[in-house]
């Protein structure tokens, strides 16, 4: 697995990184430990946690698993959301695993209960000592005394650059609990922590579609700040099949590029290679459950960028 240095943090870590948002929750606890571990055997050793993820088992899960191991992979973990309560918070939590299994077995059913469940994830408001607090909860949890990097999630680009969040973040560096910290949020709060400085050394946004302002991914690297990009594929190869459907003949130059026969792996491949190509230097963040998506997104992180513009005519 290729390696980098992510930005002037000193942490080094691998270029794939792997996104635990649905780890405890879309896949069971045992089917996501065998995730993890797979992908910490193949050489993803940077993993995206958050409290919230997983309906809130994410980090327990990912914590058993780093058990005897912890010195293999680096982790960031965040603060700023919580579980609505009711349906929202505990209940799904705790009904979520159990619907799994009778959904399980009825097909189509499964991704209408994966879209009736509630996302539940509400904003906190963010003060010294909701940081200080929510990094000992998911220290307990992971099993560890210290973390990577700890991310202010969704926060709004005016909060980033307040005073006494800064110093309560300079703390949790200080302390040993964390190496460094970041924003993960929108370009905006990229942006202001950019421009706020120390002690944010990382930044974590999704990657730019298409027409979108790009800036920041240069200004991060300019800067030395490290850079994790996310929202990869989705949406956005949803759309690309669709088109590659309707226009055969761009599914089949897709494939020629990509060296496969299969029209929606081949676009996968190259929206990847299109990631890493665009934060050569940071981490791209993907979700790999399965392990033909593991081995999907190794070889990408690996391989060399494909000559041309295969997704050109896709308007990527």
């Amino acid at each position: 697995m290729r390696r980098i240095i992510l930005g002037g943090t000193g942490i080094e870590t691998s270029a794939l990184g792997f996104g635990a948002a649905s780890l405890g929750s879309r896949v069971d606890e045992a089917a996501g430990a065998r995730a993890l571990a797979a992908a910490l055997d193949a050489g993803v050793t940077w993993i995206d946690l958050a409290p919230v993820y997983g309906a809130g088992r994410a980090e327990e899960i990912a914590g058993k698993v780093l058990r005897g191991r912890r010195d293999q992979a680096q982790i960031c973990t965040k603060v700023g959301l919580k579980l609505a309560g009711g349906v929202g918070g505990g209940l799904r939590a705790a009904v979520m695993p159990v619907a799994r299994k009778i959904f399980g077995r009825l097909g189509p059913l499964t991704g209408a209960l994966r879209k009736a469940a509630p996302k539940a994830n509400a904003r906190l408001p963010l003060t010294p000592e909701l940081i200080r607090t929510s990094i000992e909860e998911s220290l307990r949890r992971l099993g560890t005394d210290r973390i990577e990097v700890y991310a202010l999630h969704a926060i709004p680009a005016e909060e980033v650059g307040r005073e006494e969040i800064r110093r309560a973040l300079e703390d949790v560096v200080a302390s040993g609990k964390a190496r460094s910290v970041s924003t993960a949020s929108d370009a905006a709060a990229a942006e202001a922590a950019l421009a706020a400085g120390a002690p944010y050394g990382v930044v974590q946004l999704p990657l730019p579609g298409p027409g979108e302002p790009d800036a920041v991914l240069g200004a991060a690297a300019a800067r030395g700040v490290g850079l994790v990009t996310h929202s990869i594929l989705g949406e956005t190869l949803a759309r690309a099949v669709a088109r590659a459907r309707a226009e055969p003949e761009l599914g089949r130059a897709a494939c020629a590029a990509a060296g496969l026969d299969d029209p929606e792996a081949a676009l996968a491949s190259l929206l990847m290679a299109r990631a890493f190509a665009r934060n050569p230097e940071g981490v791209t963040l993907v979700s790999m459950l399965s392990p033909r998506s593991l081995a999907r997104n190794v070889a990408a992180a690996e391989a060399p960028p494909p000559a041309g513009d295969a997704l050109a005519a896709f308007g990527f």
